[in-house]
């Protein structure tokens, strides 16, 4: 990828990566083939974040505040916005985990992102991802200042792997709270996804990279192999690996596209290439009513998939202008 603001790969991996986080939802509910691989399609989106950052837009030193403010404009507005809109259209139809529309304390705890942290439902599920990138927006700065190679890569995985380890022990009978813990919780439990997407910012090649996405994958599948054990540890443990499949996976559809992306239609994969993030936060709702109404019926679930990238387009558009017009408000002041 050349050195520019963004660059179609990018973009085509967001709009893979939402989908097949999509595909996993609603196989939840329908049982598709495979659907359950969907879920670790998020580590593409650790990995694009920290390449991004790394790549495209690395802190610039002694501007780590502006850089962090930055991130959170960049973040944040798209998670409020669409934690009022759930909030309202709960009052329409119930959410199935609560049965009822959301309370004040469920939209204060949303808004502030705390929600898992104290037992409270999210909105949607995925916006467990808002706290989770974020706080890895916090510790990008002093990555920029760490040397990414190889030895660099074992420490993260000693590091989150006695991270998780903390967490079981501390949790003995609750396995399954420990797993949503250390997957959920914070990037410092995902450091190896985190620091593999600074070594891939750093590589400038396929051929470049070649060598450390082969000993990344080496390193996830002795990481796997350490819960033997402790086998309720791991579903934990296994994370990276399948994550690093699926992701690998996904880069194969994208190489497959690729050579058919003109420069006449850099526009429109860059158009859903942002709309990734609303899509990825805005589809999770509405799964267990097309559940409930269509059952299993393909063009049903066709047309809620085509009607949720229609929605998140709208959203950040609506959002991308009144962010802009602020901002030339703001320098006319």
């Amino acid at each position: 990828m050349k050195n520019a603001t963004r660059a179609i790969p990018v973009d085509l991996l967001r709009i893979l990566g939402a989908s097949a986080i999509f595909y996993f939802h609603g196989g939840l509910v329908t049982g598709w083939p495979l659907s359950q691989w969907g879920e670790f399609a998020v580590a593409t989106f650790i990995y694009l974040a920290s390449f991004c950052a790394m790549r495209y837009s690395p802190p610039a030193p002694g501007r780590t505040r502006s850089y962090w403010w930055s991130r959170f404009k960049a973040v944040y507005p798209t998670f409020a916005v669409i934690s009022i809109i759930l909030f309202a259209a709960s009052f329409l139809y119930s959410p199935r985990k609560t049965g009822f529309h959301y309370t004040g304390e469920d939209l204060a705890a949303n808004l502030l992102m705390v929600s898992q942290y104290v037992g409270r439902p999210w909105m949607t599920q995925p916006m467990w991802f808002v706290p989770f990138v974020l706080q890895l927006y916090l510790i990008l700065p002093f990555l920029v200042r760490t040397p990414v190679r190889l030895r660099t890569m074992l420490a993260a995985f000693v590091v989150s792997g006695a991270a998780c380890a903390a967490v079981f022990a501390l949790l003995p009978t609750h396995a399954d709270f420990a797993n949503g813990v250390c997957r959920n919780w914070s990037p410092i439990f995902r450091l190896p996804e985190v620091l593999f997407g600074c070594i891939l910012a750093r590589s400038r090649s396929v051929a470049g990279a070649a060598a450390p996405v082969a000993g990344y994958i080496a390193c996830c599948a002795l990481f796997a192999l350490s819960a033997l054990p402790y086998p309720p540890a791991l579903p934990t443990l296994l994370l990276p690996l399948k994550g690093a499949v699926v992701s690998l996976v996904l880069a194969a559809i994208a190489a497959v596209f690729l050579p058919f992306i003109k420069d006449k239609h850099a526009g429109i994969v860059g158009l859903f290439g942002r709309a990734a993030f609303p899509f990825f936060l805005l589809h999770g709702p509405g799964i267990g009513f097309v559940s409930d109404k269509f059952g299993r019926n393909i063009p049903a679930w066709i047309l809620y998939f085509v009607l949720c990238w229609a929605a998140a387009i709208a959203l950040m558009l609506a959002l991308e202008k009144t962010l802009r017009r602020a901002k030339a408000g703001g320098a006319a002041g």
